[in-house]
């Protein structure tokens, strides 16, 4: 099967999908809305804008709605490849050339004639998913393992310091606060004159390290910030 064949298979399969529930007249919160395969309707409109274009263009059926991959998809939730990207600058190029069939993986087909405004509303959704996720995972994680102090007091000094003191801000931390602070659960803004501010900026900082946190540098950060007590 092809690139193209196989991409307009995915967009006849979601869009079924979204017809599907809309004749079925499953609401939620808004008439033909099925939430059995776009999710509870979210509170935020661009990220639901998003989550529905990343259903509508196939990417759920094959790595899952919340990342959950199926088959031979790619692993969106664990991908370093993922980890690394800023603002689709990885994941856009490869949406548009499409992955060739491997031995391990499933194909994914070209999606070369998607707008740029599409472009962001995958990877927004990509990323927003993989925030959830990660930080549910690392939370439940009951066992974190021993842990290092001097391994987790390097990690700070290289990844925290700049913007935090260790004393001050970390002394009394728990595992929740050190994964995700308040203050990034602030509803966004998406305005033009908010999205590179400071308190953005740090929260975007903030939203890409709980992406890339291993259990192991959470249980050396913890370690090193009960010291401190």
């Amino acid at each position: 099967m092809s690139m193209s064949n196989g991409k307009e298979l995915y967009l006849f399969f979601c869009a079924a999908i979204i017809l599907a529930g809309s004749a079925a007249g499953q609401s939620g919160g808004r008439e033909g809305y099925d939430t059995n395969y776009i999710g509870p309707p979210m509170a935020d409109p661009v990220l639901q804008h998003s989550k529905e274009t990343y259903v509508l263009f196939g990417c759920s059926y094959c790595h899952g709605l919340y990342l959950a991959a199926r088959g031979e998809a790619t692993d969106l939730m664990h991908s370093r490849l993922v980890g690394r990207d800023d603002n689709g600058n990885i994941i856009g190029p490869l949406l548009r050339a499409g992955i060739p069939q491997t031995a391990k993986l499933s194909p994914m087909p070209q999606f070369s004639d998607l707008s740029d405004q599409q472009i962001a509303d995958l990877v927004r959704w990509i990323h927003y998913a993989r925030q959830q996720g990660r930080y549910k995972e690392l939370i439940e994680v009951r066992d974190l393992g021993p842990g290092n102090a001097a391994r987790g007091k390097a990690y700070f000094e290289q990844t925290c310091s700049s913007c935090h003191s260790a004393a001050g801000d970390f002394a009394n931390a728990s595992r929740a606060q050190i994964l995700r602070p308040k203050f990034i659960d602030a509803a966004p803004s998406w305005k033009l004159d908010r999205l590179k501010d400071t308190k953005t900026a740090a929260r975007q900082r903030h939203l890409a390290l709980l992406e890339n946190y291993s259990s192991e540098d959470v249980a050396n950060l913890m370690v090193y910030v009960q010291g401190l007590k």
